[in-house]
């Protein structure tokens, strides 16, 4: 599935899913996310060739859903905006359920990229690999994930207390879950 779409900035993008091209790209978005050091429980970056290769490779393995966001007229490996991704859960009583992950470049987000890369996440996640439920969970106080998981529709069903711990500071984690077919009868 591909799908032209309008920003608020008045560009359009190019959605899709993820193709091996794309690599650089999404491993670019995810070690500027990591550096920040304020929306993912990650210290460290990946640069392995081989440890981004080996995640393309098991995304096509497992048929998990990643969903691009593709800038026309960028020079790769910079085009690639933002990206979804809805994973399998490693319990056998759980195939139904994919847990979501979402990073958008710094410069790109408030646009409206991330509403629409997990838009198309959760339709093909009930299209191809037939998932009931969506979960995600993000630091307490990314106020701005939060606010777009719950216009989106995801209800908040627990909270962890300090989480996580980096650069000497505990983070709280929001739980939040998504019913698919709640979804897909609200934005049909």
């Amino acid at each position: 599935m591909k799908e032209v779409v309008k920003l608020r900035n008045g560009e359009k993008i190019l959605i899709r899913h993820v193709i091996e091209s794309d690599i650089d790209g999404i491993w670019n978005n995810f070690n500027e996310v990591v550096d920040e050091k304020i929306y993912l429980p990650v210290l460290f970056p990946v640069r392995s060739k081989f440890e981004k290769q080996s995640w393309f490779h098991n995304i096509q393995k497992e048929r998990e859903i990643c969903i691009v966001a593709i800038h026309p007229t960028m020079a790769s490996p910079y085009n690639i905006l933002g990206q979804c991704e809805v994973s399998n859960l490693e319990w056998d009583a759980a195939t139904h359920v994919g847990s979501l992950g979402i990073i958008v470049q710094k410069k790109f987000r408030d646009l409206g990229i991330g509403f629409h890369i997990i838009e198309m996440a959760i339709r093909e996640s009930k299209n191809v690999n037939h998932k009931e439920k969506i979960i995600l969970s993000c630091f307490s106080d990314n106020k701005r994930a939060i606010h777009l998981y719950k216009k989106m529709g995801f209800k908040i069903v627990g909270r962890r207390e300090k989480q996580f711990y980096m650069d000497s500071r505990y983070y709280n984690e929001v739980l939040m879950e998504l019913w698919i077919d709640d979804y897909l009868n609200m934005n049909p």
